[in-house]
């Protein structure tokens, strides 16, 4: 008795890192994320950065757009009640904004989200966002340019974060010199796109361009071949859904969008190295590369948090300076501070890749570095 006393008095209880994943998909790449951060933070533990094992909890629930933001809010309050000192999501801008009033209402963890909204920025929310509203459009835009584009037509879908997206792809279009030759609704769901695609190609655009979560693309391009209408066409990080699934892939075909993963990038590939040891597979999506830098980021804040508590982690997330990133293209670092909760460093933590027309896989495309001076308009002194 005496002997199991003493080992479980010398026992060290692990860290808590909660997951909360507002948009579960039932496929492979939510078991690339969950060993993504079981890896990385087992590293984290083998090289000393922290001194103790980390226990990742998990909920999954469904949020908006097809769920409920209720479901979200329980889960972090769950996350938060099983003694987690910081959790990874949501992914979803339409629940992560009201949830960061929440987060800031409970003010004990730190949640770490994917979300493009500057709304969902607080106190207790960082982001290490694939992607956010206002500058997607401007990437886009630099993309756009340089593909020699300028007549567009754009089809948004009807929701905050459409909604959000178009006001701010019309601002940076604009002062790009691009010319938005119409706009149209599309629901946020799959839904016919007959009508749709009509009512743009009306305006005879030199170019089609989708903003929203990406649900709205189901059926888009099935639409497109039915109408006989092949215009180059381009999407936000709604591309990334083509990740999900072979049947997502084919509903992107063609597409040109943003995305995280980059396979220039050394520090992903060598993580995905190291993944491919491990777990005797390699994916080529972008996610491993996300959960790889939120996993990082919230290693070093454990490591660095005095005391070990949801305000520890949250100053430790803080003093996160110039680490590099496997998400991005080359020369992307992550780094945050006091009121700096949006966490890349560099111009192309986002590029484009374009779907293969026959849905069979994806490629790089092109960076928006390459014009964004023409995008935001360098006004030079004469």
């Amino acid at each position: 008795m005496a002997d199991e006393h003493a080992r479980a008095y010398g026992s060290v209880a692990p860290l808590k890192v909660g997951m909360l994943n507002d948009y579960p998909t039932g496929t492979g790449t939510d078991d690339d994320t969950l060993d993504t951060l079981r890896l990385v933070f087992d590293e984290a533990v083998a090289a000393g950065v922290i001194d103790r094992p980390i226990e990742v909890v998990e909920r999954h629930v469904i949020g908006l757009p097809n769920g409920t933001y209720h479901a979200v809010e329980r889960g972090y309050d769950e996350l938060v009640a099983e003694g987690c000192l910081a959790i990874f999501g949501p992914y979803v801008s339409d629940n992560a904004v009201p949830l960061t009033a929440h987060a800031n209402r409970v003010a004990k963890v730190a949640n770490i989200i994917l979300s493009g909204s500057e709304g969902a920025l607080g106190e207790w929310t960082f982001a290490l966002n694939n992607g956010s509203m206002p500058e997607e459009p401007v990437m886009l835009a630099a993309v756009l340019l340089g593909d020699g584009r300028s007549r567009i037509a754009i089809a948004y879908e009807a929701s905050l974060i459409g909604k959000e997206y178009l006001a701010f792809a019309e601002k940076a279009y604009s002062a790009a010199g691009l010319k938005i030759v119409t706009t149209a609704a599309i629901p946020q769901v799959e839904a016919d796109k007959a009508a749709a695609v009509a009512e743009l190609r009306a305006a005879e655009p030199d170019s089609l361009v989708h903003v929203g979560f990406g649900h709205g693309l189901w059926g888009f391009s099935d639409a497109l071949l039915a109408a006989g209408w092949d215009p180059p066409r381009y999407t936000t990080t709604a591309f990334e859904m083509a990740h999900i699934n072979a049947e997502w892939m084919r509903q992107l075909r063609g597409w040109i969008g943003l995305d995280s993963y980059d396979e220039r990038n050394l520090v992903g590939q060598a993580f995905l190295d190291r993944f491919e040891a491990r777990y005797g597979r390699r994916p080529g999506h972008s996610m491993p590369g996300l959960c790889h830098d939120v996993a990082t980021v919230i290693a070093r804040g454990l490591g660095a948090a005095r005391p070990l508590t949801g305000e520890g982690v949250k100053d430790g997330i803080e003093q996160v300076k110039l680490v590099p990133s496997a998400s991005g293209a080359p020369g992307t670092f992550l780094r945050f501070g006091r009121y700096i909760r949006q966490g890349w460093l560099g111009s192309d933590y986002l590029i484009a890749r374009r779907v293969l027309p026959d849905g069979s896989g994806h490629v790089f495309h092109a960076a928006p570095s390459d014009n964004i001076s023409r995008a935001v308009g360098v006004f030079a002194a004469r």
